[in-house]
């Protein structure tokens, strides 16, 4: 994948993703962290890498399970991140835990903003959420109620997923975080001002990039 023309140097915090499931957490960090040629951690896959699906964890175990596993899993990867400019998807609801949330005050947020219509056909082609069996853009739409003022709280950047493909998103998002280390407004930014970002540079009609995550 292309790299920007102006390469920006992230600092010495992590970047941490997080947005509501299906939102295309994983496929745009790891394009960021191409970028900037950075690690990159996708929190859901550590989950399953060490304790199974997250689908068996939820009929296993229950939910109540999985967070505290997710918790656990999430502290021990920004901590281990620390000094460095790894860039971490977070699971949808995670940010929920209000340990994680302290965490996250170390990081750089970014917020991936989308709505329905944005994620519908790839809710429809995944059926391995627990938190989404039955009519999954119901149960979306209401799980995305009770989180997003969250997600906005904690956000020091939020990157509109609306439109653009993956590359165009990683590029954009890699020059806000380049102008909110230098302490610059830019339109994605979002703890210095109270705006949400613009859609995909160019004003690109292509068509959205289908993403699991």
């Amino acid at each position: 994948m292309p790299r920007s023309n102006t390469p920006c140097a992230a600092g010495d915090r992590p970047i941490v993703l997080i947005g509501p499931m299906a939102v295309g957490k994983s496929a745009i960090g790891q394009q960021l962290a191409q970028q900037l040629d950075a690690p990159f951690v996708d929190t859901d896959a550590v989950i399953v890498e060490g304790h199974g699906s997250i689908a068996d964890i939820f009929a296993s175990r229950g939910e109540r399970a999985f967070r505290e596993i997710e918790a656990r899993t999430v502290a021990r990867i920004i901590e281990a991140a620390a000094g460095t400019a790894t860039v971490v998807s977070l699971g949808g609801g995670s940010v929920l835990d209000s340990g994680t949330q302290q965490l996250l005050e170390r990081c750089t947020v970014v917020y991936l903003e989308c709505d329905a219509d944005t994620v519908a056909a790839r809710i429809a082609k995944n059926s391995g959420r627990p938190l989404l069996a039955g009519d999954g853009i119901r149960r979306w739409k209401a799980l995305f109620a009770t989180r997003k003022p969250v997600y906005e709280r904690l956000a020091d950047i939020v990157l509109d997923v609306r439109q653009g493909t993956v590359p165009q998103l990683g590029l954009k998002l890699e020059a806000a975080l380049c102008d909110f280390a230098a302490g610059k407004p830019h339109e994605t930014t979002t703890r210095e001002i109270n705006k949400t970002a613009t859609t995909a540079a160019n004003g690109s009609a292509a068509a959205k990039q289908e993403v699991e995550k």
